[in-house]
């Protein structure tokens, strides 16, 4: 049963001694029914927020989030261009403890609302390019998570294997996860500190800017694109372009390096962990909903060269359009260009850069065998040059016969190593 704004206004008041509650409303942004919470003030106009967990479950969630405020230092916070909530206060409660927050003031983003020349996107980018670039030595110092590639990686792994049981994944999808999980370079990115449970309940904005981010309970170091997941399939195609590119500009290219594909895997592994979460609840409504959106996301991402998780293998993968300057596809008109380059012949140009050459097919490169040299020392002349045919065949001649006995010799040894055949090299194959 929820409790009342009053009740929460009483135990903020008994939580903050000299608190003089003047108004009090409920309070919705980024709770999601596992706590009762509300908003009040006081006649100094200061606000706080009160939540109450509803089970032990959300009491512990809440626990981790105070340590995570906790970990996040004044110093620490000079260092975003948001606000960050922290700890007012506690009070023990019906076995339980109900908790108050400093209070940011903001409305919930609106992702529907988010285009390519919203000043809200590109300050979406900034924040989370702040996040990303705080020194992570507080997250390890207060014993919270620190995830490494491979980590991350066997997680994502063990999701998709436990969706593929159920055999409801649509088996295009299946395929589309596994060969990301197997792409090495997909996974070559360097942990940043991370929010970890960013969405469109964390967000606070104000003045079309981010003013502030809640839910702070999964902060931990992990990898960035977890933070990019919530964007992926939910906001129009334009302004997620422009949420990168505000974040790329503030950290460098080089931090983009396979951070969109592996945001859009995490988002539709989401979908996969909803179908477990119904599956393993034995919700067949739940279930249901979930094996719906599994095939439009299969139907979404079919032949959607955007949406791509890995590089495709042979050329034939690759779309056919032509690609307009200053695309991401922009590759594929300097790579028709390379290759007439080397179909036309060479250039006399000394200065003429050197371009890769693209193998399309399998190449079979055949290893010569090498063949044992047997040299004769005593042939060679005092003045260090090799006798010709001639000089040889006289100086053959001109042997006594006590040497004879001494050529059958080398004769027969050279004769076994004429017949004894090398062993065959193996032919290597690209």
């Amino acid at each position: 049963m929820s409790r009342s704004p009053l009740t929460l206004a009483a135990l903020a008041a008994s939580a903050l001694p000299g608190l003089e509650v003047t108004s009090v409303a409920m309070h919705t942004a980024g709770t999601t029914g596992d706590y009762d919470s509300a908003v009040v003030a006081d006649g100094q106009n200061r606000h706080f927020i009160i939540r109450v967990p509803n089970s032990p479950t959300a009491y512990r969630h809440l626990e981790e989030e105070l340590k995570s405020l906790s970990a996040l230092s004044a110093g620490i916070r000079t260092r975003l261009p948001f606000q960050v909530p922290s700890e007012a206060g506690r009070v023990e409660f019906s076995g339980t403890a109900a908790l108050i927050y400093t209070y940011i003031p903001g409305v919930l983003i609106d992702i529907a609302d988010l285009n390519r020349d919203s000043p809200t996107t590109a300050s979406l980018g900034r924040a989370l390019a702040a996040l990303h670039t705080l020194p992570t030595g507080f997250v390890d110092d207060y014993g919270l998570p620190h995830e490494h590639p491979e980590v991350v990686r066997e997680r994502s792994r063990t999701i998709i294997v436990r969706a593929e049981k159920t055999r409801l994944v649509p088996r295009a999808l299946l395929d589309r996860w596994l060969a990301a999980i197997d792409d090495d370079g997909l996974w070559e990115f360097e942990p940043t500190v991370v929010h970890g449970e960013l969405d469109d309940q964390a967000v606070l904005i104000e003045a079309d800017e981010v003013s502030g981010v809640l839910n702070w309970g999964g902060l931990r170091i992990s990898d960035p694109a977890l933070d990019f997941s919530w964007l992926m399939h939910s906001a129009v195609l334009q302004a997620v372009d422009a949420v990168f590119d505000a974040y790329g500009s503030a950290r460098g290219e080089g931090a983009l390096k396979s951070l969109r594909r592996r945001a859009t895997l995490y988002a539709e592994l989401q979908v996969a962990k909803w179908l477990l979460h119904g599956v393993d609840g034995e919700d067949a409504k739940i279930t249901e909903d979930a094996k719906h959106m599994l095939q439009d996301l299969a139907d979404l991402v079919d032949g959607n060269y955007r949406l791509l998780l890995t590089d495709p293998i042979f050329e034939a993968e690759r779309p056919t359009a032509d690609a307009e300057p200053g695309t991401p596809d922009d590759f594929r008109a300097e790579r028709g260009a390379d290759s007439a380059e080397h179909s036309g012949g060479h250039s006399d140009s000394a200065e003429q850069p050197k371009e890769p050459i693209v193998v399309t097919e399998p190449i079979e490169i055949v290893v010569e065998e090498e063949t044992d040299e047997v040299v004769v020392a005593e042939v060679i002349e005092d003045d260090g040059e090799a006798p010709d045919a001639g000089d040889r065949a006289e100086a053959d001649a001109d042997e006594t016969d006590g040497d004879d006995s001494h050529r059958a010799a080398a004769n027969e040894e050279n004769a076994t190593i004429v017949e004894d055949d090398a062993p065959e090299s193996p032919a290597t194959r690209a």
